[in-house]
């Protein structure tokens, strides 16, 4: 594969990509919070449907809910 931008030093490449799991798993975790969150609240009924699906929305998460949403949006 030609990347545009390719770290040839496999020390510093292996600690970029030790980085970037770390923030991906960190995200993860914060992702699985939020949605924990909304599914008690939307549960207990202290927010509504519409109301959870504009916090999926803020998450960028709307579209995992509705897949036919996806690449739908204007």
């Amino acid at each position: 594969m030609n990347h545009r931008l390719m770290v040839s030093d496999p020390a510093i490449r292996k600690q970029l990509q030790l980085a970037g799991l770390r923030f991906v798993y960190t995200r993860a975790r914060w992702l699985a919070s939020e949605a924990r969150v909304i599914g008690i609240q939307l549960k207990n009924n202290k927010i509504t449907a519409a109301e959870a699906d504009a916090m999926l929305d803020e998450l960028g998460a709307l579209d995992l809910v509705y897949p036919e949403l996806m690449g739908c949006r204007e």
